[in-house]
């Protein structure tokens, strides 16, 4: 995990100095940090049950290639991939938001990310480690305790795919609560 923490850190970097070169140029404009959109999410009524719908159809498929993916000969470079890709795109974001709204883009970008990620960050870890072990188990374990690994391996994934799903219900209902009243306080 430390490798895997370095990694997310170095991208995280990285993404940070992507955005301090090319911002200048297209921050502005960028999706979620657009001006106009900030302003129209902060009247806007969110419906909670077809937002879980369109997250739960967009994030599943992405979620079940990923476990899937990371599951193979490469899985652990794939995980870690994965995580890159989050460091990058977190450091992007959150330098993107501050050259956008000053210091209050940092709640910005906060806002983003909470209260889902309580959830999503465990089912991560629960993932990576989970995925290591057993196949470091598999290599080790003689055939008598194949049981009990399949079970411990079997719990960890409900416990996953529960976390998965209260991180949905937080994205869905709570989050866009929270995210109206930070951007109420950045405009």
């Amino acid at each position: 995990m430390k490798k895997t923490t370095f990694l997310f850190f170095l991208l995280f970097l990285s993404g940070v100095i992507c955005a301090n070169i090319s911002g200048v140029v297209f921050g502005r404009e960028l999706g979620a940090m657009n001006e106009y959109f900030i302003n129209r999410y902060m009247y806007a009524d969110i419906q909670g049950s077809e937002l879980f719908l369109f997250l739960f159809y967009e994030r599943l498929p992405r979620c079940i290639l990923l476990a899937v993916l990371s599951a193979g000969i490469y899985g652990t470079l794939v995980a870690d991939g994965y995580f890159c890709y989050l460091g990058f795109s977190v450091g992007f974001l959150s330098v993107i938001a501050i050259m956008n709204y000053g210091i209050k883009g940092i709640l910005l970008v906060t806002g983003f990310f909470l209260p889902q990620w309580f959830f999503y960050a465990p089912v991560l870890w629960i993932w990576h480690t989970e995925l290591r072990y057993y196949k470091r188990q598999g290599k080790e374990m003689a055939a008598g305790g194949q049981k009990k690994r399949h079970m411990k391996f079997a719990v960890s994934v409900f416990l996953a795919g529960l976390l998965f799903f209260l991180g949905l219900f937080a994205e869905s209902y709570v989050n866009p609560f929270f995210l109206q009243k930070i951007v109420r306080i950045v405009e």
